[in-house]
């Protein structure tokens, strides 16, 4: 891991959402770490929970660190946004306490596409396997020898503008789009962000694996998990009129 930030690279701070699975968030942050080609100015962990045992994971790995614990559940967009007004540095890599990084060079290689692509939001790591089918074929790009591809916003009313997936993204962005809160759940942030022309690019190599599955934690300020074939279907019923409605512009 480099100790420094090079000067061609603006520093960034490693923002972590937990929420009481810190077995977890241990992995998460270990193999970040251990992978992480530029070190983060900080690292800032805001636990959902009032579950005081997550400073000793943070403590753990001796980096330059805060760990912000809400008391009680506030939710993953009011976390993110506490977590967010902490922030002084130009970028942030955003990350959730379920993740495996499997290689290096993904925060430069991350950093040269925001610079390059204006309209670029985030810069995702995930295999094209794990990503929505609708977006699995997008095609390669390069710029040098750094392969990416870009996502389309018109392929779905909501998606493909932003994502919590692990990633790097500016704060000036965010200053300009935030509060996420006020917005809703994290499709009604991507179409904050769609709205405003941006959308998703991603690398071509992967750098993460998804390790939470099975471990989902519902969010108390939105409805839970349908738990039965009723439920999914008014759920269904739900999401569907609210994209038919944004899809027509209303």
């Amino acid at each position: 891991m480099s100790e420094t930030t090079s000067a061609s690279q603006q520093p960034y701070t490693l923002v972590v959402t937990s929420c009481g699975r810190f077995d977890l968030l241990e992995v998460t942050l270990r193999s970040f770490y251990s992978h992480v080609d530029v070190a983060p100015h900080e690292l800032i962990v805001v636990e959902d929970s009032a579950d005081e045992h997550v400073r000793g994971v943070v403590d753990s790995f001796g980096v330059p660190a805060r760990t912000l614990i809400n008391g009680g559940r506030l939710g993953q967009m009011q976390a993110i946004d506490r977590a967010y007004a902490q922030v002084g540095t130009p970028l942030i890599f955003h990350c959730e306490d379920d993740w495996l990084f499997t290689r290096g060079g993904f925060i430069s290689e991350s950093a040269a596409l925001l610079r390059a692509l204006p309209d670029v939001s985030m810069v995702g790591l995930r295999p094209r396997a794990e990503l929505n089918p609708l977006v699995r074929q997008s095609p390669m790009e390069r710029m040098g020898d750094l392969a990416y591809f870009r996502m389309d916003p018109g392929l779905h009313p909501e998606y493909f503008s932003h994502s919590f997936n692990p990633g790097l993204r500016r704060l000036a962005d965010y200053a300009r789009l935030g509060p996420y809160a006020p917005l809703g759940q994290e499709p009604d942030v991507s179409y904050a962000f769609k709205q405003a022309g941006f959308r998703i690019a991603n690398l071509e190599v992967p750098a993460v694996q998804h390790i939470g599955y099975g471990r989902h934690i519902d969010d108390p300020m939105h409805n839970p998990r349908p738990r039965n074939p009723i439920q999914r279907l008014e759920r269904s019923i739900r999401k569907r009129v609210k994209r038919l409605r944004r899809a027509a512009g209303l």
